[in-house]
């Protein structure tokens, strides 16, 4: 699980990194052609980086608490993400979006969750 953690992340990095560079013009362009399509797809991505990250950190410490695991790293994923989406500001070609934030926060509150449920049940 480890593993999968960091190359999602890894992958989600090189995603923002190239859409900084503007160098997924295109496919994004695209993606904003379905509606909503641009907020489903910060919904999954963050969400399952948010899925990913508390799973393997209640994995890695069994001996703490799971549903104080799935807080913290949500709070510290929001944090990031929060801070991502403010950096777009002035970068040309990106727009810093409330709507987006709010599809952030929404997927690492939904798989966050889901991750402590299942995850409490495999240690239980």
């Amino acid at each position: 699980m480890k593993r999968l953690t960091v190359f999602f992340a890894l992958f989600l990095a090189a995603v923002i990194i190239l859409a900084d560079l503007g160098m997924l013009r295109r496919p994004l362009y695209l993606v904003t052609r379905i509606p909503y399509g641009d907020k489903f797809l910060h919904f999954i991505l963050i969400g399952t980086l948010t899925y990913l990250v508390t799973s393997s950190l209640v994995q890695a410490l069994p001996n703490r608490d799971p549903k104080l695991l799935a807080l913290l790293s949500g709070l510290f994923l929001a944090l990031i993400f929060t801070l991502e989406e403010i950096s777009q500001g002035p970068i040309p070609g990106r727009d810093a979006s409330l709507k987006d934030l709010l599809a952030n926060y929404a997927g690492i509150t939904f798989f966050g969750f889901f991750s402590w449920l299942s995850n409490r049940r495999r240690i239980s």
